[in-house]
């Protein structure tokens, strides 16, 4: 496998900013916001036994190296699709790296928004926490390459995965002696099918995902329409099979009173798309309990109480039995943020999520 890559050094510039009505926006609801973080922060510290998180090094750079790898959709074909990705972390990181796997319709810009990054940016915020992140475009997705639809399943996604951790491990892509896979929605499936598998990551982080299915599940096929008819990708010469969501239908995805409008603006200017064999693949998935009893490594699992995909608002009582669908040794933590939808991290609220995960990396893991 051919990796190519390059270091770049990230400025520490200011945040895109957006319009002067959504900053007035911004600074209306932020208070409330920081009310929602500050409650889950002190419920997760609340419970039990917890390690410290310190306080981000922004005045530290942040290196990222630009990668290509290529990978293979089933075990014993050839290598002839590439994924890219970007791998960051700080001078003082340790040897841990959280590999993101995005959920449908989203990329790598997901982990890393361009709007107030120090704020909704998971890679800025876990990097400052002393670790490693590989946020890379899932294959079919961005700038990675777009196979047949009905062969991008999300057994074919599990296996490009264990690729990238493997590459993650052995050198070509660092030499990490522990990798945390962090999924969020269908990349939470994929992560948890993943680890089912093959076993070689060292936890889970699973957010946006629970086996259940919230009210707006039934949804989604209302949402989405090949990825062709959008003028995101009219001129991207994607196969058939390819879908996006509805111009104007990115909300289903948030509890709007605790979004800022223009986050979600720049979530549709991004958004990305699904095959038709993911789309197969992933319902049967959640209510499959065979790849969780699967599951042997810690697993922490967040959900906004908010998000009525994967839950029922506003408490969410379906994360109550989560924890039942894993074997003991998988040592489960549920946690459920107030105010949140389903984009955990592009809600005010999202601090909290990253600290949430920032604490139980450390707690598990050291740093």
């Amino acid at each position: 496998m051919n990796i190519q890559s390059k270091s770049i050094t990230i400025s520490q510039t200011g945040p895109v900013q957006p319009a002067s009505s959504t900053r007035r926006a911004f600074g209306n609801k932020i208070l409330a916001a920081v009310f929602m973080v500050l409650l889950a922060v002190c419920q997760l510290l609340t419970t039990g036994e917890r390690g410290s998180v310190q306080a981000q090094e922004l005045d530290s750079a942040t290196t990222c190296q630009q990668v290509r790898l290529a990978v293979s959709l089933q075990e014993g074909q050839p290598a002839s699709y590439q994924v890219t990705g970007q791998l960051c972390y700080k001078r003082n990181r340790n040897n841990i790296v959280h590999l993101l796997v995005s959920g449908a319709t989203y990329g790598h810009v997901y982990w890393d928004f361009p709007v107030h990054p120090e704020f909704y940016s998971y890679v800025r915020s876990l990097t400052s926490a002393g670790y490693a992140t590989f946020n890379f475009d899932r294959i079919g997705i961005g700038d990675s390459d777009h196979p047949p639809a009905d062969q991008t399943t999300i057994e074919a996604d599990a296996w490009v995965v264990h690729q990238v951790v493997q590459a993650l491990r052995d050198g070509r892509i660092g030499s990490f002696s522990k990798v945390i896979l962090v999924g969020h929605s269908l990349g939470s499936g994929i992560s948890l099918s993943e680890q089912a598998r093959y076993g070689d990551a060292d936890g889970l982080i699973l957010s946006g995902f629970l086996h259940a299915f919230g009210p707006g599940f039934a949804q989604v096929p209302t949402i989405i329409y090949p990825a062709q008819l959008d003028p995101r990708f009219a001129s991207k010469n994607l196969p058939d099979g390819y879908f996006t969501t509805l111009p104007g239908s990115r909300p289903l995805f948030y509890y709007t009173p605790l979004a800022d409008p223009n986050v979600i603006t720049v979530d549709e200017a991004n958004k990305e798309t699904i095959t038709i064999g993911e789309i197969n693949t992933f319902p049967p998935l959640v209510l499959s309990p065979s790849d969780a009893q699967s599951i042997h490594v810690p697993v922490l699992i967040a959900i906004g109480s908010n998000d009525n995909v994967f839950c029922t608002p506003p408490q969410c009582a379906e994360a109550q039995s989560e924890a039942s669908w894993y074997p003991a040794d998988a040592s489960v933590e549920v946690r459920v943020l107030p105010g949140s939808g389903h984009d955990l991290n592009l809600h005010y609220t999202a601090p909290a999520f990253f600290v949430i995960a920032a604490e139980w990396s450390i707690r598990h893991f050291g740093r």
